[in-house]
């Protein structure tokens, strides 16, 4: 049995993913233990964290994979750096401390672990974008697809087509620095204020609100070109002179403003960060969210003539988190089957490394569907009750917790809901979430204010039973993974007023007794006490990375007007 272990480090949301005979068997973002939202840097706890549930020892390890080659197109970086930016010596020598640091990570396991450096199992480089598919394409259940992966930059590059058959992967085309949707869209997301890494969801939420009047403007910005791919004007950007660099104190990552002067000639003054939102600002997040679709389409076509006998199509990198985007390339009618794995950012080039060295190591493993999520820490009981204890709260053993959480969330109370292991990638999934009645027109005001101190304009997501889901979203298609924004049906939206967004959408969860059949048997409940098959389901955080131990879960409840906290077979109640 090959056991490989993926990492995704020195860069933001670092995490690792250990694989085992060709199956993924834990997985976890470093942020989650540390509590730092993104945490960039090295992912030392999630490493331990993967080893001990394995019960394995580091040395048991086949190889270690990480999701980056940096050595990939260096001569070609190089040669860009030294052609047009100030400061290139600087830059040429930040490229080459890249280099170094990833050379460097044997060492820096045998002094964490204190074993020899030369007992530390090999290290394997896996190009950025690779990494990427990786994650994507075997954990899909096809087995032949067309693969998009789509960020910022990695290893130089910002968009990667490739085709996976048979388990490999062949990749057919790419779009390298200074060309990329992810930095389009990340240079928006701050130009309107929000700064934050991380902070695109907002603009994707905020686009509902507007209209795309600027979307011509834009188009200038972004030019299609007639191989379909695309470029970017250079102008509007200060990357192609600056290079992009991620910034991180204290494992806090941080970009540098990306805009030009040229965008500010053209569209204003930027916002700044608590300044009232204008109708400026909602049709440049529309403007914005509308080129982006059209540039993903268009970049699709390409793609589709590539492959023109693959009815799928996987989708990862960053830029696949758009779910409003996803959705629209799903209608496009160009691909049958649009698969998106629950950590399509950086996080998941984790699991993508070790996939893509499995696969080399042992190609026999049999085809893998990733359709549950929950692959963290755990909740042990007497972990649990030692937390309760100290906490100083009211809690109680629940002989029916779903029956009675179902009972909580009907009566307009907020409920806290910890069980089972953590979730892998940025949603919560039924592990740990924040849940509350769908059908209260209030609920989304009383969240945003009271519980998640985050911007009134942001919507919230739906967990729904698989066998309703045709009741209610304009798809027959599963969400497994809350990656799709559906529209709902006009006549129901009414009843579901917390979660239909501005634009008449939702972003789902599809919930089956098959792969959740916990989280599926609380809804079960609150469907029979209400007719309703869904819940609102958010993260189970207050501006902090989601919950993971059971003092994690109590802290967000005690700092968050959360009503009540089922935390494993327990209820904690306030008051």
């Amino acid at each position: 049995m090959a056991t490989i272990l993926g990492l995704n480090c020195y860069h933001a949301d670092a995490a690792a993913a250990l694989i085992q005979d060709g199956r993924i068997t834990a997985a976890v973002e470093e942020e989650r233990f540390n509590r730092i939202k993104h945490s960039a840097g090295f992912p030392l706890e999630s490493i331990h964290f993967c080893l001990g549930h394995a019960g394995i020892d580091l040395r048991d390890l086949d190889a270690i994979a990480v999701g980056m080659k940096p050595i990939e197109h260096v001569q070609e970086e190089i040669l860009q750096i030294l052609s047009g930016r100030p400061n290139y010596s600087r830059q040429i020598q930040k490229r080459l401390d890249a280099v170094a640091r990833f050379r460097d990570v044997r060492a820096l396991l045998a002094r964490e672990f204190g074993y020899p450096k030369d007992e530390i199992p090999r290290l394997e480089e896996v190009p950025h974008h690779v990494a990427h598919v990786y994650s994507a394409y075997p954990t899909s259940g096809f087995e032949d697809a067309a693969l998009l992966s789509v960020d910022g930059f990695g290893d130089f590059c910002s968009t990667m087509l490739a085709r996976g058959t048979g388990g490999d992967v062949e990749v057919l085309d790419q779009v390298r620095f200074p060309h990329s949707l992810g930095i389009l869209y990340t240079m928006v997301t701050q130009f309107l204020g929000f700064n934050r890494y991380g902070d695109e969801g907002k603009v994707m939420g905020l686009a509902a609100l507007g209209e795309p009047v600027y979307a011509d403007r834009f188009r200038q910005v972004v030019l299609l070109q007639e191989n379909g791919l695309f470029e970017l004007d250079p102008s509007y950007f200060t990357h192609p002179v600056y290079g992009v660099d991620m910034i991180w104190e204290d494992r806090v990552p941080y970009m540098e403003d990306l805009f030009s002067e040229r965008m500010i000639e053209v569209f204003g003054r930027p916002r700044h960060r608590y300044a009232e939102l204008t109708v400026r600002d909602r049709d440049l997040a529309a403007s914005v969210q509308a080129v982006l679709e059209e540039a993903l389409l268009h970049v699709l076509g390409r793609l589709r003539t590539l492959v023109p006998d693959v009815p799928n199509l996987c989708l990862a990198g960053g830029v696949a988190l758009n779910c409003v985007a996803n959705h629209r390339l799903r209608e496009s009618g160009l691909f049958e089957n649009i698969y998106v794995p629950p950590a399509p950012n950086d996080s998941g080039t984790a699991v993508g490394a070790a996939l893509a060295v499995s696969r080399t190591i042992q190609p026999e493993a049999p085809p893998l569907r990733w359709t549950n999520a929950q692959l963290g820490p755990g909740l042990g009981p007497e972990e649990i009750e030692r937390a309760l204890e100290g906490s100083g709260f009211r809690y109680s053993r629940s002989a029916n917790v779903h029956a009675e959480v179902a009972e909580l969330i009907e009566a307009g109370k907020v409920v806290g809901w910890c069980r089972g292991r953590l979730e892998f990638g940025p949603r919560a999934l039924g592990g740990r979430s924040i849940l509350a009645d769908p059908r209260r027109a209030d609920m989304r005001e009383i969240l945003n204010t009271r519980v998640k101190f985050r911007e009134a304009f942001r919507p919230f997501a739906a967990s729904v039973l698989a066998e309703h889901q045709a009741e209610y979203f304009a798809t027959d298609q599963e969400s497994l993974f809350m990656t799709f924004a559906v529209p709902v049906f006009e006549e129901k939206r009414a009843d579901l007023a917390a979660v239909v967004h501005a634009n008449g959408t939702c972003r789902f969860q599809t919930v089956s007794a098959e792969y959740s059949p916990d989280f599926h048997r609380l809804i079960a409940a609150f469907y029979e006490r209400t007719g309703v098959p869904m819940v609102l389901n958010t993260s189970f955080n207050e501006n902090e990375p989601i919950v993971c131990t059971p003092i994690d879960a109590i802290d967000c409840f005690a700092a968050a007007k959360i009503d009540a906290l089922a935390l494993g077979d327990f209820i904690v109640r306030r008051g």
